[in-house]
């Protein structure tokens, strides 16, 4: 009964977001969809599109942790540097937090912008698909964090720290029959201090660059997995060299599933590569 009510409550919510323009007072943002009744918990990944020359993206960054603490938990966050406000250039050259992978996902989402925002890659109507309109953020996060969750991934990260060799074991359990034509990704993001334009055209030396997504395990989309009948588990595996230049404490393993025609993410999860 509390699941229920909880779920009419976000829907209401967001469905008055949606047809209004307006930005939505900070008070008033918060609901509660937390408990789905056992453990069965729909998360959400935050895909952000920034760079270290962009003055809005401190506030989107603000936006993204605002969020995670009203969910803790339950909001994985991947930091994907790309576009010309993270071209290094100039004074900015000396850090580069650029990918050939993050700008394929820039490309292929039509990014016309930092900062954006796709949230489990949903594409909500009236909206580009990576929403550039940051105070929306959260009445997105509150709609696909009400949603019943269709399975579970659980990743085991191991780290030998002499060879450098991550492996990682991801756990998919059915809830119910899963759609077809289904892929696996397994990413790497660190916590990192460097550079960052601020309004006033003013630099921060010392800012802290969260979630920064440095690579793919698995391949740019990637791996193909099985769709499997409710009740239902499999383990995939993947290995990697980690990059010696990434520091493994301040590091984590996130993986998701999501449907490869609509790139809609399914679940998602994360593990830091060294326990705490």
């Amino acid at each position: 009964m509390k699941r229920t009510l909880l779920n009419i409550i976000a829907f209401v919510f967001a469905l008055v977001a949606f047809v209004s323009c307006d930005v939505i007072p900070e008070n008033d943002r918060y609901i509660e969809v937390e408990d789905q009744g056992g453990e069965r918990v729909q998360r959400l990944l935050i895909e952000e599109f920034t760079g270290h020359k962009c003055v809005n993206c401190p506030d989107g960054a603000a936006i993204v942790h605002e969020i995670q603490e009203y969910y803790p938990g339950r909001v994985v966050v991947v930091g994907i540097h790309a576009g010309m406000l993270a071209t290094p250039t100039g004074e900015f050259a000396k850090q580069n937090f650029m990918t050939a992978d993050g700008t394929k996902y820039y490309n292929e989402f039509g990014v016309q912008g930092n900062p954006a925002a796709l949230l489990n890659r949903e594409h909500f109507a009236g909206e580009d698909w990576a929403v550039r309109t940051k105070e929306k953020w959260m009445t997105y996060a509150i709609s696909e964090l009400g949603k019943e969750p269709v399975c579970e991934v659980l990743p085991t990260v191991t780290y030998n720290a002499e060879t450098r060799e991550l492996s990682v074991e991801t756990e998919v359990e059915a809830y119910e029959n899963m759609p077809a034509d289904l892929n696996l990704q397994v990413q790497i993001v660190e916590n990192v201090i460097g550079m960052q334009l601020k309004s006033g055209d003013v630099i921060d030396e010392e800012y802290e660059h969260n979630h920064v997504f440095r690579t793919s395990v698995n391949g740019t989309w990637g791996e193909a997995i099985e769709s499997l009948p409710a009740g239902e588990k499999k383990t995939y595996t993947c290995t990697t060299t980690f990059n010696e230049k990434w520091v493994p404490e301040n590091s984590a393993v996130v993986v998701f599933v999501y449907e490869n025609s609509s790139k809609r993410v399914l679940q998602c999860n994360q593990a830091a590569v060294v326990a705490q």
